[in-house]
């Protein structure tokens, strides 16, 4: 099963930016869900795969909490 999350940002700068933060931190073996992160534009792309659907709605939900904060994070600045 695959998912994929589309995040509008202002700017293409904004979006690399938070692709660089995010790319970091990746999915754990174990947790079973494989993901990748690219930038189209202004816009992160988001592409999750995996066979549980619990699992990826919990990745799916972590990432999106860390996106929340990297645009508080960069609203701050």
């Amino acid at each position: 099963m695959d998912i994929c999350v589309t995040i509008p940002f202002p700017s293409s700068e904004t979006a690399t930016l938070a692709y660089d933060v995010l790319n970091v931190d990746k999915e754990l073996k174990r947790s079973g869900v494989q993901r990748k992160i690219e930038t189209n534009s202004e816009n992160l792309v988001i592409n999750f795969h995996g066979e549980d659907l619990k699992k990826l709605r919990v990745a799916v939900n972590g990432l999106i909490q860390n996106i929340l904060l990297v645009v508080k994070t960069i609203d701050q600045f």
